[in-house]
């Protein structure tokens, strides 16, 4: 179909027009490109009632009308199209759906508007898509006008980008407007990824009486804050006996860790505040010591009546450990020996209580089947240099 030149005066943008945003550094690329190339395609538009002096609606092509416009020119090729409202809507609504940089609002609503002259099964086939496709478009009209107009702007000078990804996360808060609303600030203001969020939104749901603190805090003290809270609720659950040994190696392991760490330099390059911080979680973690130990002596006594809280020294690697340990848990050396027992007597090779023999290559490296390896009346030689933890009365 031939072309003709129409004056602008004479033409006016659909008012059903799909698009609503037109960003004017990007109309002033094309409309620099048309000043030196000219209008490569020419718009399409349909007679009208006039209406203040313009006789032709625009169908497609309001980007191209905008350039002109915006460089003064007195006329713009077009082809004109006798059609009805509703296939001019069709047209315009599928032509801005073919457009790559269309945001994604305005495509969910040029979506909601195609549907209520075509069956879901039409704009289906029309787009070239499926209509799960076309319900998780229209998913996000779900969300508050103010975060649908947070895709369509752009992020302002050092804020980060709130992506369509972004907002569909925000769906899995479809009941709390405010926390989304939040949400999408934190997300622009520590430039969060699409997993960050998701991590936060699962947070809130799985532990909702803090939701206050996830939407405050950064993503990396929300894993910290997720790993304590996750302990608490696993200590809430019955406890399952087969994990008991691993979880006392998990124990030993991070106390060597820890004690390897407690080099009290740290507090000669710490400002106070730090050092008042650094002193509050290490009295916390006292504190939890104090009572998890309350109940592990509790739980001692009841089960094992000649229960001594005695420590001792492994005599090859030092290691301190209690008196009813049979061996030492670093290097597996039998602890209870007559050789550093107070009741053995040397000079005889023998116990000075029972009277039993004990050579000195026995009582130095008591095997299984040795009298010290269980020996009830154990008496070490020398107080082992450990601290009895005590609970405050």
């Amino acid at each position: 179909m031939a072309s003709e030149n129409l004056t602008l005066e004479s033409i006016r943008p659909n008012i059903r027009q799909p698009r609503r945003t037109f960003y004017q550094e990007s109309l002033e690329e094309l409309a620099s490109s048309i000043k030196e190339r000219g209008v490569l395609q020419p718009i399409v538009v349909r007679p009208i009632d006039p209406v203040d002096g313009a006789k032709y609606e625009i169908v497609m092509g309001e980007r191209r009308f905008r350039a002109c416009k915006l460089l003064g020119l007195p006329t713009i090729p077009a082809i004109v199209r006798n059609l009805t409202d509703e296939d001019a809507a069709a047209d315009s609504l599928l032509e801005n759906l073919q457009r790559e940089d269309m945001n994604p609002i305005e495509k969910a609503r040029a979506v909601q508007a195609l549907l209520q002259f075509m069956s879901w099964e039409k704009v289906a086939k029309t787009l070239g898509v499926s209509e799960t496709t076309l319900r998780r478009s229209l998913e996000l009209l779900e969300l508050p006008i103010q975060i649908q107009n947070e895709l369509i702007q752009r992020p302002g000078v050092g804020e980060g980008s709130f992506t369509e990804g972004h907002a569909r996360s925000l769906l899995a808060l479809r009941e709390d407007a405010a926390a989304q609303l939040r949400l999408v600030q934190k997300i622009k203001g520590e430039k969060l990824n699409i997993s960050d969020v998701e991590k936060i939104i699962g947070a809130i749901q799985k532990f909702p009486q803090k939701k206050e603190a996830f939407l405050k805090v950064p993503v990396a003290v929300t894993d910290q804050m997720l790993r304590s809270l996750g302990a608490r609720e696993e200590r809430q659950k019955p406890y399952r006996s087969q994990t008991a040994d691993q979880h006392l190696k998990n124990i030993e392991k991070t106390s060597i860790s820890l004690s390897d760490m407690l080099d009290d330099r740290i507090g000669e390059f710490l400002s106070a505040e730090q050092m008042n911080q650094l002193l509050a979680t290490t009295a916390d973690l006292q504190r939890e010591l104090e009572a998890f130990n309350t109940k592990l002596r509790d739980q001692i006594t009841n089960k094992d009546f000649g229960f001594r809280e005695v420590y001792i020294h492994c005599p090859l690697c030092g290691r301190v450990e209690l008196v009813g340990s049979l061996r030492c848990s670093v290097c597996w050396t039998v602890l209870r020996r007559c050789y550093d027992c107070g009741n053995y007597d040397r000079a005889f090779e023998k116990c000075g209580v029972t009277g039993a023999k004990v050579y000195i290559a026995d009582a130095e490296a008591p095997k299984e089947h040795s009298k010290s390896y269980k020996c009830p009346m154990y008496k070490p030689k020398f107080e082992a240099l450990a601290v009895k933890l005590k609970m405050a009365g």
